[in-house]
C-alpha cells in the first residue's frame, strides 16, 4: 500500500483550471519530487496535499484511507522562503515551530542532533535557504 495515494484530482479557481486529473502514488521511504512548467499546478497540487485548500474533485488518500487528524500531525513543510520567522534567533524560530505541535523534543536534544549550538543566537535571515 502506498503511503500516498493521488487520484484524478481537480481544482479549479475562476478562468483557470489549476490542477487537471492528476494522479501518482508516494511509496513510504521514497524521496518524491512534483517536477513541472510554470504554471503546471505544483503548488496548488501540494496546497491540497497539505490540506491548507481543497480539491474540486478527486481523492488524496494517507496510507490507503481519506486523510484525518492523524495525516495533520505527521505531514509537514518547509518553505524556501518566508516571513513567519523574520527578525527572529534561530533560538527563536525554533520555539516558535516546536510550539505548533502537541509533541515536542526537548530543546537541548534538536539543538545537538542538528548541530545548531553556535547559531541559536543568530538572527534567521543569516542563514543559507538549504
Amino acid at each position: 500500500m502506498p503511503l500516498l495515494q493521488v487520484e484524478n484530482l481537480v481544482k479549479t479557481y475562476p478562468g483557470v483550471r489549476a490542477v487537471d486529473g492528476i494522479g501518482f502514488t508516494v511509496a513510504e521511504g521514497s524521496c518524491f519530487g512534483l517536477l513541472g512548467p510554470n504554471g503546471a499546478g505544483k503548488t496548488t497540487t501540494l496546497e491540497i496535499l497539505e490540506g491548507i485548500t481543497g480539491a474540486d474533485s478527486g481523492h488524496v488518500l494517507y496510507r490507503g484511507a481519506p486523510r484525518d487528524d492523524s495525516y495533520r500531525a505527521v505531514v509537514g513543510i518547509q518553505f524556501q522562503h518566508t516571513a513567519l520567522q523574520d527578525f527572529q534567533t534561530v533560538h527563536e524560530a525554533l520555539r516558535l515551530f516546536a510550539s505548533f505541535y502537541p509533541r515536542q523534543r526537548p530543546m537541548s536534544e534538536l539543538v545537538q542532533l542538528c548541530n545548531l549550538g553556535e547559531l541559536l543566537d543568530r538572527d534567521t535571515r543569516a542563514l543559507s535557504g538549504g
